[in-house]
């Protein structure tokens, strides 16, 4: 097929690449022997080398295989960003098991249902997540809870129910040889079971090989070539359980001998720690969704030395507002580099050129080896013209193997070799793609995919609901905030307080509503569906501007 996006690649950046027959804990190893004293990550000025962690990781793999953890086990990770992650990350990885990397933020029956879905016997967690799981584990597959603790509270947890007994992830580390174990995986196994909500809300996990990861860490690393000096810093404020963080943080990390910078949990309301710990560490890239750039960009007496080392300044998640580009333009004289990808394709497919003509508004063009298309919408088989918008398919060795267990969803998105992503795009005479709209309704907040339904389920749960419906609004600092539409029980008093603390109990954070309204009636269609581009516009009306 024809590529004009070619002609756009960086000098030196290779049309197609070589992709080692290697596995993702290899990576880990690897480094570890070339750079044993390399700084692998820093949290809370805490270092760890390479070789440390990978005697770790070794400690780790042994203890697993001592509770009888096989090739193809899975081992649930409810972990934020800290040495923990990256040690049970690798360490599961290096005697086969499957990672299924989960948000820490889920809790009650939707992580019930992850847990359950992914059929794992052992959750990796700390203490400050693990009532969560204590709340839930009755009628899962779970036998042991391996909790590191940072609170020394690991036998304060309440419950009334059997649970297994807690494991300290240290202690279990620490007992155990640090010698290499014997590898039990090949780079076309499964490496990560990546959740991400289905649109009725049942778990849906996207299977990742390490061969699809691992290409796609070798594309992202050949789309900037040049070296810096040896252990440079990266700012890991990604979440290692999202897509994006896992790749372009993590596992790239690993591969070019990165010094992780670690922030396990980001609070927005203390961004001056973010612009102290740029001026503290010099890293020369810094990934991070949208709306955090908009956040360090208009932060008052932020001066461009907060970032004069940032080489590579890259966002994804969703769309980059155009005032937040100026700004960062207006201090630095660079563009942070836009890209895209999601969950089923290891992280990323498209991104604009480091070094070359990056178009503001563009999600870029396609990696090395990576073929796109626009499709006509009603079934996907015919290509539509330059410039005429359609759904974005996508083809490349970073795509997932398929949906774990979901032979359906399965063949819905995969067909002929090519991802069917669901957005809707265009691309321009110069190979350069433009997300124009959701294919579906689906919500992006703070960098996580949110869909109307789950929303809706819980609001209707409430008493005095009578019907729901959640869209998403643009939000000024990038992404969409959620509003949601109420039709009330009539005679009934009306307090936004009690039904924003109802959400609280069940919806994690980046779900919550952050808008209500009450309306008289649901506009629909004549079979019934409720029309959310409507209430969008509705929405807008109401919004003080």
């Amino acid at each position: 097929m024809e590529k004009p996006w070619l002609k756009n690649y960086d000098k030196n950046v290779p049309h197609t690449l070589n992709y080692p027959d290697m596995t993702l804990p290899e990576l880990l190893t690897k480094t570890a022997a070339d750079h044993p004293e390399y700084i692998a990550t820093t949290l809370n000025d805490m270092d760890l080398s390479y070789g440390e962690i990978n005697e770790r990781v070794n400690g780790f793999a042994h203890a697993l295989r001592q509770f009888g953890v096989n090739k193809g086990d899975r081992i649930v990770l409810l972990l934020p960003n800290s040495p923990t992650y990256v040690i049970a990350f690798y360490g599961a990885m290096k005697i086969g098991a499957i990672i299924a990397n989960i948000n820490v933020m889920y809790h009650g029956d939707e992580l019930k249902n992850l847990i359950t879905n992914s059929g794992a016997k052992i959750v990796v967690t700390l203490d400050i997540f693990v009532q969560n799981v204590v709340n839930i584990i009755k009628d899962t597959p779970v036998e042991h809870i391996i909790l590191h603790s940072v609170m020394g509270v690991e036998k304060t947890v309440k419950t009334d129910k059997a649970i297994p007994e807690f494991i300290l992830f240290n202690d279990l580390v620490a007992a155990q040889s640090q010698s290499e174990p014997d590898p039990d995986c090949s780079p076309r196994d499964i490496a990560v079971l990546q959740y991400t909500s289905g649109a009725t809300g049942m778990p849906k996990a996207v299977s990742l090989t390490h061969q699809s990861i691992l290409s796609n860490v070798i594309q992202i690393s050949s789309w900037n070539p040049v070296i810096y000096h040896k252990n440079p810093s990266v700012i890991c404020i990604l979440p290692f359980f999202h897509v994006f963080g896992m790749t372009v943080c993590l596992h790239v990390s690993v591969f070019k001998g990165y010094r992780m910078i670690l922030l396990p949990m980001f609070d927005w309301s203390n961004i001056v720690s973010i612009l102290d710990l740029l001026k503290k560490y010099k890293p020369v890239s810094f990934p991070a969704v949208p709306a955090l750039w908009a956040a360090l960009v208009s932060y008052p007496n932020v001066t461009k030395d907060h970032f004069s080392s940032i080489e590579i300044a890259s966002g994804g998640g969703s769309p980059m507002p155009t005032w937040v580009q100026e700004k960062y333009k207006e201090l630095t004289g660079k563009w942070i580099v836009e890209a895209y990808g999601l969950s089923e394709a290891s992280s990323s497919t498209h991104i604009n050129p480091f070094h070359g003509n990056a178009i503001s508004g563009s999600i870029g063009i396609p990696l090395p080896d990576t073929e796109a298309r626009i499709v006509d919408i009603e079934n996907g088989d015919r290509v539509c013209r330059t410039g005429d918008v359609g759904e974005l398919t996508v083809k490349g060795p970073q795509l997932m193997k398929g949906y774990w267990q979901n032979t359906e969803k399965t063949q819905q998105a995969l067909r002929n070799e090519w991802l069917y992503t669901g957005d809707l795009a265009r691309m321009d005479e110069n190979g350069f793609f433009y997300l124009v709209d959701r294919k579906d309704d689906m919500i992006l907040s703070k960098g996580f995919n949110v869909y109307p339904t789950e929303v809706e389920h819980v609001l209707e749960e409430h008493n005095h609901v009578k019907e729901a419906c959640v869209v998403g609004m643009p939000d000024r600092l990038g992404g969409s905030s959620i509003t949601a539409f109420l039709v009330m029980e009539k005679d009934v008093p009306i307090d936004k307080k009690e039904l924003f603390d109802y959400c609280q109990k069940t919806l994690p954070a980046f779900k919550m509503p952050k808008r209500i309204q009450f309306i008289d009636e649901i506009p629909k269609n004549r079979i019934g569906k409720p029309l959310r581009r409507v209430l969008r516009e509705q929405g807008k009306a109401r919004t003080p501007k």
